[in-house]
């Protein structure tokens, strides 16, 4: 059995930074290790001594956990402020008790010198809602935001008149009301390369994949920055036991740069998602017998749980961790 997102993993480069800005966001340190820079060639692919923390939204300990990682000699300075919808692109989002007060934290900031790309907060249509007709036929849905700085790609969404108890869960020690990471995304090339999630990993689609969307929906054009005509496929699948920590497969139907390279463990800022297993021998042989490569030796990792590393057939690292 497969959990949702285990871990969103970060790139760091200034620890008293990124500790001082998760903590704003609910997130509080609850594991802690390292690796020689031999170890971590041998998980990671890439040689350098690593120090990471493992943080925790609240209670969420199952999924939307965040790895924040800081290596002695990073790979290169990762996806900075490339935009959301590149190949290779990653992101994660989570919910919020007030979405208004999480975009003028971020406009007062940047008003102050903070280095941020953020969209203003709009309405969306949820598929069980409606765009609210009046006082007494209200909207149901959502409205979303996305950021971008220098480490963290993030979603942010808040929920009018409906509720999903299990997928985001707002701590009352969480001072800008944000829950744990509720779904994390990669932008892909090939679409069909995403049955690799069901038929492997063993996730469960969502309701109807491979949709296109893009431009054509003014909440979708805004929050992922796009242009005239972009359009693109998504596909989402969920672990078999929990609702959220829920992966989305992006694949745009235009070219774009690849910046795979800038998202893969090494590189600053986003650059790792994992997965947690219940047996992790038995779902190696099953990579093994795929079309994955650099499938690594389970090793122990910085906290030292067994954990190997794989490149999915759509060139995403992925580590394991059982």
């Amino acid at each position: 059995m497969i959990s949702g997102i285990f871990e969103n993993c970060i790139g760091s480069n200034d620890v008293e930074t990124s500790l001082k800005y998760w903590a704003e966001l609910g997130y509080k340190q609850v594991n802690g290790g390292q690796l020689a820079a031999a170890q971590a060639k041998l998980l990671y692919g890439y040689a350098s001594n690593l120090t990471s923390l493992r943080l925790q939204n609240g209670n969420s300990s199952q999924h939307g956990l965040l790895r924040l990682m800081w290596w002695s000699e990073p790979r290169n300075q990762g996806l900075g402020s490339t935009l959301p919808m590149v190949v290779g692109s990653r992101w994660f989002a989570s919910l919020t008790k007030d979405i208004y007060t999480i975009a003028d934290a971020f406009t007062d900031d940047k008003s102050n010198g903070g280095d941020w790309i953020y969209t203003e907060p709009i309405r969306a249509i949820e598929v069980i809602g409606n765009q609210g007709k009046g006082l007494y036929n209200r909207f149901v849905g959502v409205r979303e935001m996305f950021v971008i700085g220098s480490e963290t790609r993030q979603a942010f969404f808040q929920r009018y008149n409906y509720n999903r108890p299990g997928y985001g869960t707002i701590d009352s020690s969480s001072l800008l009301g944000v829950s744990e990471g509720t779904h994390s995304s990669i932008v892909t090339a090939n679409h069909s390369l995403s049955s690799f999630y069901t038929e492997v990993f063993g996730l469960v689609a969502i309701e109807e994949n491979g949709k296109q969307s893009g431009y054509q929906n003014p909440s979708t054009r805004q929050t992922l920055m796009l242009e005239d005509g972009q359009e693109f496929y998504i596909s989402a699948f969920s672990s078999p036991k929990v609702i959220a920590g829920v992966l989305q497969v992006y694949s745009p139907l235009y070219p774009t740069p690849d910046k795979r390279e800038f998202a893969q463990p090494g590189s600053l800022g986003l650059s790792l998602f994992t997965y947690q297993v219940e047996d992790i021998l038995e779902v190696r042989d099953r990579i093994l017998a795929s079309n994955a490569t650099s499938v690594t030796p389970i090793v122990p990792n910085e906290f030292g749980e067994p954990s190997f590393g794989l490149v999915s057939p759509d060139g995403t690292y992925w580590v394991i961790v059982g």
